[in-house]
């Protein structure tokens, strides 16, 4: 594997895939949400170790290892974490590591938080071959209908 190539598809991939959905955020900005959902699904046909951490003010407040299988057919498997972060609001901060490669990150500076479903955010990320990773975010509110796993918060 070529750790160079790894690093830069890593880097271009999180940003191109980021750009389109942080534009969904763009609006009245606020300093805090709740997190209510992280998952990195691995669509390449090998088994990949992926580590998930989230940051809440700063503070680590979830880590967690997740061994992942291939994709099989139609099935893609994925490392979706428990709600453990807990439903504080806060300025969030979720990284993946793929394979022990470096730690790509998504910060969240803000969301238009209309109320509801719309103050809640959603990290989401792809593996593809060659170990491109697309992450991303989103209001949970932009889902039709909200991905299996959403945290439950009483608000």
């Amino acid at each position: 594997m070529n750790r160079r190539a790894l690093l830069a598809s890593l880097a271009t991939g999180g940003a191109a895939s980021a750009s389109g959905c942080l534009d969904s955020l763009a609006g009245a900005q606020h300093e805090s949400f709740q997190l209510g959902y992280v998952a990195v699904h691995n669509s390449t046909e090998d088994a990949h170790q992926i580590a998930i951490r989230v940051r809440r003010d700063g503070t680590n407040v979830h880590r967690s290892t997740h061994d992942v299988a291939g994709q099989d057919g139609a099935v893609v498997e994925s490392a979706i974490p428990e709600c453990d972060w807990g439903s504080a609001r806060g300025r969030y901060e979720v990284a993946v590591q793929i394979n022990d490669s470096d730690w790509v990150t998504e910060s969240f500076q803000g969301y238009d938080t209309d109320g509801g479903d719309c103050s809640i955010a959603i990290a989401e990320g792809t593996l593809w071959e060659e170990e491109r990773l697309d992450f991303g975010s989103r209001r949970a509110c932009d889902y039709d209908n909200p991905p299996d796993g959403l945290c439950s918060f009483d608000s």
